[in-house]
């Protein structure tokens, strides 16, 4: 029996994305018939958190963003029971689920209603390996309407809720980040979490002067603060966020939002409410949504490989799960529990008193600033959970290549970085040798400014430490400039500009097709690598292409038997004509060499250079002067 004596609070709201698609919640119709049906003809969303089931209809709502977590709640609090409460207007029937580890679901008690609150209280202790609640609206012989329904949970006496400063970090594109203002402003839920939102403006095209910030800007009153600085990417903007957070007594964690993302506010709310359960100060990462395909999760958390230094999906789950397709309900694997290594900072709340521990983020402008935090804090004994139902909607990679952009430099120094501090393998395990491979890929596939800044990044990276701050400021404009040097750099829009595609070049050992097996695989790789080093390239493919490659097709083997091609652009805009270059290859081979084989020979000693010196560089101290020093000049 329930103690009413007992303070409960909201921890998740159900909630109906109005930024989503249908398919996002993909909520569950029954027609009463077992047959299913389409969702508008079994309910109607009328609200944020409010939704009309047609008469002698049922409705699941075993969703992404309404199920409750309860697996999640049993590892990371003391919480040990929950209370669903519901708001419903006309009759029915409301009956309330469980699902195990294995996504099977069993039912566990039902109660009509006839516009009232229904109540049910439930135990979170059979969740160690997942599992989730929800519940089902069952409409009687006319329309029924959930109101609003919340799930609770006791709180102890000395309990107290905290608040969060959000941090925005924004690069011209000050529309986007105006609409993350409007979405945490005017949402009246956020603002029990909310304590100040603060707006870390790097560009020159600036939030304050779009349209509308002004209206914007009200919703939030003296709670919103916009800072400007020099662009420091977002590791510089994240941080200045998380330097704001420290100075304020009221907020216990600082919220970083990606300014391109689309936010669920009740995501947030959610967010702080979990972090202010759990047992020890935890970080609460949220998923990723396309925001170009709204029903697809791109990932509910990852974990570090230490073997090569790179991410993975948790446990059994995938990347880009679309709900469309296959519901929560329908999907066993995102029932079970997930544990986590990182976060990406797309949404991502960090406590404070972590930041006052270990530190801020690295200084290291873009790209691994994330991954590197979560694991740093996991060595001080600080857990990330990436929540169920906490996400926001994010534009996904699938039309981005790093590898052709200034941005590898910094993917590829700072994934080392990551690796010196956090692999704890025996030389790095893979990473040298994954580095080394690396180079020879791209040099196959022409790309010589990729692998140019890639040896720039290790060149760096053996300075130690205590040289990233003072790259911070300047090193991005140094590389864009490196890399303009090489032709495969220079995307071109017109293609009525350039010569027609001829085939110039001899194709030695005839044609060429994609290996289908490791061994096929290094026989071409030799091939390639003798034609590339040894065979001149021939003076044709310097006046005409020899082949057009689309972006999705380009890989290796496709360049092994031209001389050229004309390769468009990720996002399609244009075409690079990637140019053989015997001399460059040559050059750059043995660099590559030189520097991995250091890299493999120096690991131990870099290691322990970054692990000494990194808490001097990611401290609050140092990140002041970094600020103080660039508002200056």
């Amino acid at each position: 029996m329930a103690n009413e004596d007992v303070t409960y609070v909201a921890v998740n709201h159900t909630v109906f994305p109005t930024e989503g698609v249908a398919e996002v919640s993909a909520l569950y119709v029954d027609t009463g018939t077992g047959d299913g049906s389409q969702p508008g003809e079994a309910y109607e969303i009328v609200g944020r958190r409010s939704i009309r089931v047609y008469a002698h209809r049922r409705v699941s709502l075993s969703t992404y963003f309404n199920a409750f977590p309860a697996s999640y709640w049993q590892h990371w609090t003391k919480v040990r029971g929950v209370r669903l409460t519901a708001t419903v207007e006309g009759r029915g029937l409301i009956s309330v689920y469980k699902s195990s580890a294995r996504g099977r679901a069993s039912a566990l008690a039902s109660k009509t209603f006839a516009d009232e609150t229904v109540t049910f209280d439930l135990p979170i202790t059979s969740f160690i390996d997942g599992g989730s609640y929800w519940f089902d609206i069952a409409a009687g012989n006319e329309d029924a309407t959930l109101v609003t329904a919340e799930w609770q949970v006791a709180t102890p006496e000395d309990w107290t809720p905290g608040k969060t400063t959000v941090g925005i970090t924004t690069f011209n594109r000050p529309s986007y980040c105006l609409n993350q203002i409007v979405t945490v402003g005017q949402n009246e839920h956020m603002h029990d979490v909310l304590d100040r939102v603060i707006v870390v403006d790097q560009g020159t095209d600036l939030v304050q002067d779009q349209p509308g910030f002004g209206d914007a800007a009200k919703g939030l009153g003296d709670k919103l603060e916009i800072i400007r600085q020099p662009n420091l990417g977002g590791s510089g903007g994240f941080s200045r966020a998380m330097l704001e957070s420290l100075q304020s007594a009221d907020s216990r964690y600082v919220l970083l939002l990606d300014d391109d993302a689309i936010s669920e506010p009740e995501a947030i709310v959610r967010a702080v409410r979990f972090a202010d359960f759990a047992v020890t100060p935890t970080i609460v990462g949220g998923g990723m949504l396309h925001l170009d395909d709204r029903s697809v999760l791109y990932t509910q958390g990852e974990v570090w490989d230490q073997r090569k230094s790179w991410m993975r999906a948790s446990g059994s789950s995938e990347y880009d799960h679309d709900f469309a397709e296959d519901t929560l309900r329908e999907t066993p694997r995102l029932h079970r529990y997930l544990g986590a290594d990182f976060n990406g900072w797309w949404m991502c709340l960090i406590p404070t008193t972590i930041l006052r521990e270990i530190g801020l983020s690295m200084p290291v402008f873009l790209k691994f600033d994330d991954v590197e935090f979560s694991l740093r804090a996991r060595d001080h004994g600080y857990p990330t959970v990436c929540l169920p139902g906490v996400a926001v909607w994010h534009m996904a990679w699938h039309d981005k290549d790093p590898t052709r952009t200034w941005e590898e430099y910094f993917i590829h120094r700072n994934r080392v970085i990551t690796g010196l501090l956090h692999s704890h393998v025996r030389g790095g395990g893979f990473l040298p040798l994954h580095s080394f491979l690396g180079d020879i890929k791209l040099l196959f596939m022409l790309q010589y400014s990729a692998v140019r800044l890639r040896h720039e990044a290790l060149r760096d990276l053996f300075h130690g430490p205590e040289i990233l701050p003072e790259l911070l400021p300047s090193k991005q404009a140094e590389i864009r400039q490196l890399r303009t040097r090489y032709v495969d750099s220079e995307v071109v829009d017109d293609l009525g500009s350039l010569p027609p595609v001829r085939r110039s070049s001899a194709a030695i050992l005839g044609g060429v097709r994609r290996p289908t097996n490791p061994v096929a695989a290094l026989v071409l790789a030799a091939r390639v690598g003798v034609r590339q080093l040894f065979i001149k390239q021939s003076a044709g493919s310097r006046r005409n292409p020899e082949r057009i490659i689309p972006a999705p097709d380009i890989t290796w083997w496709r360049f092994a038997d031209i001389d050229s091609a004309l390769v468009t652009s990720p996002d399609g805009l244009g075409v690079a004509w990637y140019q053989r270059d015997r001399a460059t290859m040559n050059k750059f081979l043995w660099r590559s060499i030189r520097l991995n084989l250091r890299l493999a020979l120096t690991w131990k000693k870099l290691a322990s250079t970054y692990a000494s010196g990194m808490p001097k560089v990611t401290s609050a101290e140092q990140w002041r002067r970094t600020f103080d020093s660039v508002q200056k000049s």
